[in-house]
């Protein structure tokens, strides 16, 4: 019975059905990358040290495992951490728990596998277990937490530490299904999602690992941070830094260096061919990245601006302010450093402009500018129609060298196309084009050629018919080159 304000309304306890509950936690969207993350964060507030993930090829018996020397916990924290819902987010937490919902061990592990067992064992404990096999809960329709261990090798790999705790995932259904070991288009998938995974912990953990607070190895190889803001590059900026929500959250703004700036091998470790992808906020919550390679809404992703990059430091206290979600992989700024953060986002997207904006206008100059000396290969001009037309300049030192001779040797002829194709205004046009889309059209295919193609088109006709072509080959020859195959009308010039 049930009292409210003197009086009694008959009441029933409705716990919901074992089977339906827990596979409703398959359904949180988490990937291999994020629910392993969710692992680790485990581990991190355990206060592990090194952690070891281990997966195996083996059809559908593949499994994964994730090894911490954290704490470890007793029996009545393990059976409080398989149960689902253990913990109230509105709990006050310690300032280095990464946790939030309660849910993160069930429902990461849930997301990618039907069976789990957690090893663990606190220093001067016995090593203890608990396993969840979600077949077994549908047939029973209970919620039996199960003491079983499929392979003993993980108790020995255990008893070895002091402290610490094992994660296995078993009977991978959504990552392998029932594949057969052989089946090598699987086995492709298996091991490109960890490859995918790799790159993922090194981001999301950089900062734990770069302080040295944490060590990540996958299959015996240990993972190296990697830094999205390129703090140890030459070139790369901090622009600004402020602490906004009465100093609760930190900001720092990054301009990476121009591309132009970082060698071969600098390049792929900075990843530059992602980066308009990567560009926008990144958010920490107690140093671990949540979110990253999002402008939350307050600006839209541009080629012109993938150079920078912003910081977001977040405490854990501020969950609720910043909707952090349970995979913790999504967030919303809260309403007291939205207008900062706008602030901030423009004056960061302004100065990754000018990185670019300067290095266009060494490579090309607009033609209607004359008080510049420079006289760059490549030139640009507004017509009429305000469409950008690009043109080789015959001002050119060496370009113009070259006109002015009456005849040109083979290697000198070769020199020149090398010197026009290395110089080809690529960061410019990509530039115009962000800046003004409509500046850029798509050649007419109905266009007249201009005098200068006519005369190239007869010229290059009367060299195949002194060769002997007759003119039928000749003309189909001449309309497999660019640009006369989109002048159907030049054939009017072939007698």
């Amino acid at each position: 019975m049930h009292k409210k304000i003197g009086q009694y309304y008959l009441a029933e306890e409705t716990p919901p059905k074992a089977g339906a509950m827990i596979n409703t936690f398959r359904a949180f969207g988490y990937n291999l990358q994020t629910a392993i993350a969710d692992i680790i964060d485990n581990s991190i507030s355990a206060r592990a040290t090194n952690v070891w993930i281990d997966y195996k090829w083996a059809g559908e018996n593949s499994s994964v495992s994730i090894t911490d020397n954290g704490t470890g916990m007793d029996k009545v924290e393990l059976i409080l951490a398989m149960t689902p819902g253990s913990k109230d987010p509105k709990d006050e937490r310690e300032s280095h728990d990464l946790g939030r919902f309660g849910l993160g061990l069930k429902t990461s592990s849930f997301s990618q596998c039907k069976a789990l067992t957690v090893l663990t064992k606190k220093e001067k404990h016995s090593t203890i277990k608990r396993h969840w096999d979600l077949d077994f809960v549908n047939e029973t329709g209970k919620w039996n937490l199960l003491d079983y261990l499929s392979d003993e090798s993980y108790q020995e790999r255990l008893e070895k530490f002091d402290q610490g705790t094992i994660v296995l995932w078993e009977k991978l259904d959504r990552l392998v299904g029932n594949a057969n070991i052989h089946n090598e288009a699987a086995r492709t998938v298996f091991l490109e999602e960890f490859e995918k995974l790799e790159e993922h912990l090194s981001l999301v953990f950089h900062r734990f690992m770069e302080r040295k607070k944490l060590s990540i190895w996958m299959n015996g190889n240990k993972l190296e941070p990697w830094d999205p803001f390129m703090k140890e590059s030459e070139g790369g900026q901090l622009i600004a830094q402020e602490t906004l929500d009465k100093n609760q959250v930190s900001i720092k703004c990054y301009v990476l260096p121009h591309i132009s700036k970082l060698n071969q091998e600098e390049r792929k470790k900075a990843k530059t061919e992602e980066w308009y992808r990567l560009q926008g906020f990144y958010i920490y919550r107690n140093s671990r990245l949540l979110l990253y390679g999002d402008w939350l809404g307050l600006f839209p992703k541009n080629e012109h601006f993938k150079n920078a990059r912003i910081l977001i430091d977040i405490p854990n206290i501020l969950d609720h302010d910043w909707k952090i979600d349970i995979k913790k992989a999504t967030a919303t700024p809260s309403l007291s450093v939205r207008k900062d953060l706008i602030r901030l986002g423009k004056m960061t997207r302004k100065a990754a402009g000018t990185v670019h904006r300067f290095r266009g206008n060494q490579i090309m100059l607009d033609d209607s500018i004359t008080s510049f000396d420079f006289q760059p290969v490549w030139k640009a001009k507004k017509g009429r129609d305000d469409v950008r037309h690009y043109y080789i300049n015959e001002e050119h030192a060496i370009i113009k060298s070259l006109l002015e001779k009456k005849l040109i040797t083979a290697s000198e002829f070769s020199s020149v196309l090398k010197l026009i194709g290395e110089t080809t205004p690529v960061e410019s046009i990509i530039q115009f084009h962000s800046e003004e889309p409509e500046s850029h059209e798509l050649r007419d295919n109905q266009t007249e050629p201009d005098s200068g193609t006519i005369e190239l088109a007869k010229m290059m006709y009367g060299s195949l018919k002194s060769t002997g072509m007759n003119r039928e080959l000749a003309i189909k020859q001449i309309f497999n080159i660019e640009p006369f195959n989109q002048y159907t009308q030049l054939i009017e010039y072939f007698e």
